[in-house]
């Protein structure tokens, strides 16, 4: 009996989701232009109380879809794309969180 067993997915693992294996991408852009429409809202509120902020991130949050259009189109490895796609979305909420709590605590501190 041999020990070598065939590499079998854990769906409990992070790594080993459909989402991170198997998608095509496609996915990911329908959230990612999701998340990048709900937090550009909020960058353009926020730009009228503090433009130094909200529209840089409002352009950072653009570059990032753009980018995840482009990583979509041009990267072939599936699961490079996959991934990559999974952390420019997760950027784009990280920029909103990080911009909109830059507002809040230099507002409160004034």
């Amino acid at each position: 009996m041999s020990d070598h067993q065939p590499h079998q997915t854990d769906p409990t693992r992070v790594g080993d989701q459909p989402a991170l294996r198997t998608a095509s991408g496609s996915n990911w852009l329908v959230w990612g232009a999701v998340t990048a429409v709900l937090v550009a809202a909020v960058m353009v509120l926020m730009a009228i109380r503090s433009p130094g902020v909200g529209w840089p991130a409002l352009v950072a949050v653009v570059v990032l879809f753009v980018a995840m259009v482009v990583v979509r189109a041009a990267v072939r490895p599936r699961r490079a794309r996959l991934v990559t796609l999974a952390v420019l979305d997760l950027a784009i909420v990280v920029i909103g969180l990080v911009a909109t709590l830059v507002v809040l605590f230099s507002e409160s501190g004034a």
